[in-house]
């Protein structure tokens, strides 16, 4: 056997090795498409439970001056200004 080839036997060998070095890029490229996504996804999730988080301690201080509103409401004072205010608000229409 010799070592030699013929340009036609090494122009074979040489665009095969670019096929597999391409593909092999191709491969790298997808894999590190999916780790990009993956770590979008986990960055997203964290965001989605901080942002439901944020809803349930906001859900809270509206049920807390919901609360207050109604003590306010049911309070003497309340009904005592309203009703020294009614007259008032019957001339303005």
């Amino acid at each position: 056997m010799t070592d030699q080839q013929s340009p036609e036997q090494w122009r074979e060998r040489v665009f095969a090795a670019d096929e597999d070095l391409l593909a092999r890029h191709a491969e790298l490229v997808a894999v590190d498409n999916v780790i990009g996504l993956e770590a979008t996804v986990a960055r997203l999730q964290f965001e989605l439970k901080k942002a439901r988080e944020r809803v349930k301690e906001l859900q809270a201080t509206v049920r807390t001056r919901d609360e207050e509103i109604a003590a306010i409401r049911t309070s003497r004072t309340w009904r005592v200004g309203r009703v020294m205010v009614r007259p008032f608000s019957r001339m303005r229409g």
